[in-house]
């Protein structure tokens, strides 16, 4: 079935969202921006909710205002074309827009009440090509590139103009050697991954091997370092810092230069541990936790409670493990939130304030321009 109509809004994952009158469903469309007005086709792909449903563009009428010719030759809307920066239909400025409306949003939806807050603009990328220090690709011998939106189909690139120029040398080399037979998948398989980033030799290129964690963009990261050592040193008495989900010690090493007294870091994958430990940090007892596990805090509890600073960086999945939490925190003065999802943070966020903790700055900054993703700073006070 296909329809007219105009684009909205932006969903939550970054969706074009049209409303077909004639039918009373919303629709979301990969590649569309508020304003667009377009011809659009119903697919056949299925949400489990009969007030929503999923289109694609067939043909664009009239333009949003804020959409801009993309400059990457392989960003397409079939299921041939990479579907990794969607957002650089539009420009930069409109693009840090949805990012701040998404954590308002997701605010609001929860129970927030906005109006007691100023949410400042989005810390800008200072790069909004070259930037990305880390990525994946898929392959399966022949063909090398990113997933399709919506499909399990690889689409093939032969250049990505938002990696940085270590990156981008890594992807050529891989390009150059295909095809190789070593990374045809088993049966079964679509395809092989690689785990790239620019710490990696290239002779040490491997499939399926999931590199450590690091944050995509450098500058960025060194912002929010920057900002997290300011607000550290504006606080009066740090006391003992509980962090969680410490990585191989990215923001711990910003901790240690603090007046703390001690840093217990937490992390559930023993090699990012391993090369925190390396760093011989001062004041830093870093140990490997599953952090999900259930009743993880009462475990934890002789370490925990009288912690005055709690620091966190979690995936996309937020604290998530609230059992137990705030019975054995029990001296926490200040907690720095940093979160990589608007949703999460504003679920774990809302259970905070519900034990009477209140947010008292909130900071969003732009790592990955071109996409719907944002890092959400905040600090909360009891």
């Amino acid at each position: 079935m296909k329809f007219t109509g105009e684009v909205t809004h932006l969903s939550q994952k970054g969706l074009g969202v049209i409303k077909s009158e004639e039918e009373n469903i919303s629709y979301f469309v990969f590649g569309t921006w508020p304003g667009d007005l377009g011809e659009f086709e119903v697919i056949d792909r299925p949400l489990h909710n009969k007030k929503y449903g999923y289109a694609r563009l067939v043909r664009l009428i009239k333009p949003s205002d804020q959409r801009q010719p993309p400059a990457c030759a392989f960003l397409g809307i079939n299921e041939e074309a990479c579907s990794g920066c969607p957002w650089m239909i539009a420009n930069y400025e409109s693009q840090l827009e949805q990012k701040r409306n998404r954590l308002i949003y997701a605010m609001k939806r929860i129970g927030f009440d906005m109006e007691q807050w100023n949410i400042p603009p989005v810390h800008p990328s200072p790069f909004l090509y070259g930037y990305r220090n880390r990525f994946q690709v898929k392959t399966d011998g022949e063909k090398l590139g990113f997933v399709a939106e919506g499909s399990h189909k690889i689409a093939p690139v032969k250049d990505c103009i938002v990696l940085n120029d270590t990156c981008r040398n890594l992807l050529q080399g891989m390009l150059r050697s295909l095809p190789r037979e070593e990374w045809v998948p088993g049966t079964g398989y679509d395809w092989n991954f690689i785990d790239v980033d620019d710490d990696l030799p290239a002779e040490n290129v491997q499939l399926n091997q999931k590199r450590p964690f690091k944050q995509g963009n450098t500058a960025q990261n060194e912002w929010i370092k920057s900002w997290l050592r300011g607000k550290l040193n504006e606080t009066p008495r740090i006391g003992k810092v509980i962090e969680l989900f410490c990585g191989s010690g990215n923001f711990t090493e910003v901790i240690a230069e603090s007046g703390c007294s001690e840093i217990i870091a937490y992390e559930v994958g023993l090699d990012a541990i391993k090369q925190l430990r390396i760093k011989n940090l001062p004041k830093v007892d870093a140990r490997p936790v599953d952090l999900f596990k259930p009743f993880i805090w009462k475990i934890l509890r002789k370490s925990i409670a009288d912690a005055d600073t709690l620091v966190l960086d979690p995936p996309r999945a937020g604290l998530k493990n609230m059992k137990d939490f705030f019975e054995h925190f029990v001296s926490l003065k200040t907690i720095y939130y940093i979160s990589c999802d608007p949703e999460t943070f504003a679920r774990d966020a809302w259970s905070f304030s519900k034990k009477g903790w209140s947010i008292g700055e909130i900071q969003l900054v732009d790592l990955f321009p071109h996409t719907p993703h944002v890092e959400t700073l905040a600090i909360l006070r009891k």
